[in-house]
C-alpha cells in the first residue's frame, strides 16, 4: 500500500513537472515573449495544481468513478498525451481543437471534478499560446466540454453510450458554428460549417476509441468481477456457508429475488444480485453490520456499486436512495418473513398476497423509502414479481 501511493504521489509530481515543462517549451517555439512564457507556465501550473488537489480530495473521499484510483497510470498517459495534443491545437483553425474527446476521456478515468480540472487546464493553455484567440473561445470549448462530462458521468456497468454520445456532440457542434458565425465578418455560407463538422467527426472517432479502452479496461473487467461474486460457489459464500448454513441459504434465496426483480425492472441486475449474495457477510467478523461486511469485502474486488448498495442498506444512519437497494429491502424481508413463518409451521398455508402486501404497506409506512428513487409504477411491479415466486417459496419450508 505503501509503495502504491508513493506511485501515486510520484505521478502527481510527474504531471505537474511535465505541464510546466511542456508549456513553457510550446510558449518558446511560437516565439512568445517572455512576459508570454512566464503567464503561461504560471497559469498552468496553479491550474494543474488545483487538478491534483481534486485527486487528492477525491482520494480521500473515495470519489473515484470505478477504480480509478487504483489505475491512476490510465488517467496519468491519457493527460500526457492530450497535454501534447494541447501545444499542438494552436496550429489547427480555431473551431477545429476536439476538447470534447479531451475532458470527456480524462473524466472517464477519473471523476466529473477532475476531468473538468484536467480538461480546462489543457484548453487554457491552448488559448494562451493560440494567437489571436479571445476568451470567448475558452467559453465555448468548455461548455461544449461540460456538456460531455455531464452526460458520460452517468455510465454504469450497462455501458449505454448511445445518447450521451449524441447529445454531446451536438452541443459541441452548435457551439462551434455558433463560434464561426458570429465571428465571421461576411455573408452566411456552407463554408463557415466545414470546419465545425470535420471537427465533430475527429472528435466522434477519438471518442469511440476511447469508450473501446475504456469497455475492455473498466466495463468487461467489473462484468468478470460480478460473474466471480455472484457465483453460490464464491470462497466467500462457501465461507458463509461453513460459518452459517442458514444465513447462506438466505443469502442464496434473497439474492435470486433480487435478480428476477432488477432484470425485469431493467436495473443493474448483477449489482442487486451481489448485494443479496453479501448483505449477511458481515458475520464472518461477527455481526452482520456494514463495518464488518467492508472489512470482509475489502479484500476482493467489489464493485463500488455493490459497495453503495450494502452501506444504504445495513448502516441505520444512511437513507436508502438507489433502486437497487430497494429491491434488496424487499427481497430480504419477504425472504425472512416467510422463512420465519416456516420456521414455526413447516406445514403452514400461507396467503402470499396478503402477505406481500401487509410487508409493502408496513415498510412504506416506516418512512425508509422517502428519499429513494424508486417510482409507484415500480413498486406495483415489483409486487407483481413478488407475487409470480409463489412456488419458489416453497424451497424456504
Amino acid at each position: 500500500m505503501a509503495n502504491s501511493k508513493f506511485i501515486d504521489r510520484l505521478q502527481e509530481v510527474c504531471i505537474l513537472i511535465l505541464t510546466a515543462l511542456v508549456s513553457a517549451g510550446a510558449a518558446y517555439v511560437y516565439h512568445s515573449t517572455q512576459y508570454d512564457i512566464l503567464k503561461v507556465v504560471l497559469l498552468s501550473v496553479i491550474s494543474a495544481g488545483c487538478m491534483i488537489f481534486a485527486m487528492e480530495e477525491s482520494r480521500i473521499k473515495n470519489s473515484f468513478l470505478f477504480d480509478n484510483d487504483q489505475n491512476l497510470w490510465r488517467f496519468t498517459i491519457l493527460y500526457f498525451l492530450f497535454l501534447l495534443g494541447s501545444v499542438a491545437f494552436p496550429l489547427l483553425p480555431a473551431g477545429g481543437w476536439p476538447y470534447l474527446a479531451v475532458f470527456t476521456g480524462l473524466m472517464l478515468f477519473s471523476n466529473c471534478l477532475i476531468g473538468m480540472c484536467g480538461g480546462s487546464t489543457l484548453l487554457m493553455i491552448s488559448v494562451l499560446l493560440s494567437e489571436g484567440s479571445t476568451p470567448d473561445l475558452f467559453l465555448l470549448y468548455f461548455v461544449g466540454g461540460m456538456a460531455g462530462v455531464l452526460l458520460f458521468s452517468a455510465i454504469d456497468e450497462s455501458f449505454k453510450v448511445g445518447l450521451p454520445l449524441f447529445c454531446s456532440l451536438l452541443t459541441q457542434t452548435v457551439c462551434l458554428c455558433l463560434h464561426d458565425i458570429l465571428m465571421a465578418n461576411e455573408t452566411l455560407n456552407p463554408d463557415m460549417i466545414t470546419i465545425p463538422v470535420i471537427n465533430t467527426l475527429v472528435t466522434l472517432i477519438l471518442l469511440l476509441i476511447l469508450l473501446k479502452f475504456f469497455s475492455f479496461s473498466i466495463i468487461y473487467r467489473t462484468r468478470d468481477t460480478y460473474m466471480d461474486i455472484n457465483d453460490p460457489e464464491c470462497p466467500l459464500l462457501v465461507e458463509l456457508k461453513e460459518v452459517s448454513k442458514d444465513e447462506y441459504f438466505h443469502a442464496i434465496h434473497t439474492a435470486y429475488l433480487c435478480d428476477r426483480i432488477a432484470k425485469r425492472l431493467k436495473l443493474n441486475d448483477a449489482a442487486a444480485k451481489a448485494g443479496g449474495y453479501y448483505q449477511k457477510i458481515g458475520v464472518l467478523k461477527g455481526e452482520g453490520n456494514f463495518e464488518n461486511a467492508q472489512l470482509v469485502l475489502s479484500e476482493y474486488r467489489i464493485p463500488d456499486k455493490v459497495m453503495e448498495i450494502l452501506k444504504e442498506y445495513l448502516k441505520e444512519d444512511e437513507d436508502i436512495v438507489q433502486k437497487e437497494t430497494v429491491v434488496l429491502l424487499f427481497a430480504d424481508t419477504i425472504i425472512s418473513s416467510i422463512s420465519y413463518l416456516f420456521s414455526k409451521n413447516p406445514h403452514v398455508s400461507l396467503d402470499y398476497d396478503n402477505l406481500i402486501e401487509t410487508v409493502f404497506e408496513k415498510q412504506i409506512s416506516s418512512g425508509i423509502l422517502n428519499h429513494s428513487e424508486i417510482s409507484i409504477s415500480d413498486m406495483e411491479e415489483m409486487k407483481k414479481i413478488l407475487v409470480e415466486e409463489k412456488l419458489y417459496y416453497d424451497f424456504l419450508r
